[in-house]
């Protein structure tokens, strides 16, 4: 396979699989938030991540630390969909930012997505679009199922279900931890009940 990553560097998850910045990508599925924190920690500069206000659950930096430096996120919040996309795509238009997060419910559509590619294109940032719901015809560069799975040795399982690069594989997981430098499968959960 011959990979053209375009005009800026890409993150290399693995031999072979490249996550291309300056692209928007999808994340779904039940192991999403480990997939994203584990490409976060592949990545430099700040990290915006993008959400609704009231969520139930935030972010854990206990959890998080195992994967990045979580000083490094700067967290904002959207009252509606339409203020979650906004952000997400005036994040992805800033140059200084090293990856944007934004969590949706339905993955955005055509229209929606089209936006968010120009814009990361424009930044270089790595664009990553957590879906709850369900995914949508897209102009996202590529789209991954993540699901944790009952399995101590690989707690979670990653696919590739799109690629416009031809990119395909289906992966068993095992996280390290950042911190100790090994593997560790009793991490901190990387989400926490909200106290609001």
């Amino acid at each position: 396979m011959v990979f053209e990553p375009g005009r800026h560097a890409s993150v290399r998850l693995e031999n072979g699989v490249f996550v291309a910045r300056g692209k928007l990508h999808e994340v779904c599925g039940n192991g999403s938030l480990g997939f994203v924190a584990c490409l976060v920690g592949l990545v430099e500069g700040p990290v915006i991540w993008v959400g609704y206000k009231g969520q139930r659950a935030t972010l854990n930096p206990d959890g998080l630390a195992a994967f990045f430096d979580p000083s490094r996120l700067i967290m904002v919040r959207g009252l509606n969909r339409a203020d979650v996309l906004w952000a997400g795509e005036q994040a992805l238009r800033h140059r200084g930012a090293g990856c944007v997060v934004m969590e949706l419910g339905d993955g955005p559509d055509l229209r929606e997505s089209r936006r968010l590619q120009i814009a990361a294109e424009e930044g270089g940032a790595l664009g990553l679009a957590m879906l709850a719901g369900r995914a949508q015809t897209s102009a996202a560069h590529m789209r991954w199922q993540c699901e944790a799975q009952n399995n101590r040795d690989y707690p979670a399982r990653w696919d590739i279900t799109k690629s416009k690069d031809g990119q395909r594989g289906s992966w068993r997981v095992r996280y390290t931890n950042r911190v100790r430098g090994e593997n560790a499968p009793g991490l901190v959960s990387l989400a926490s009940a909200s106290a609001a």
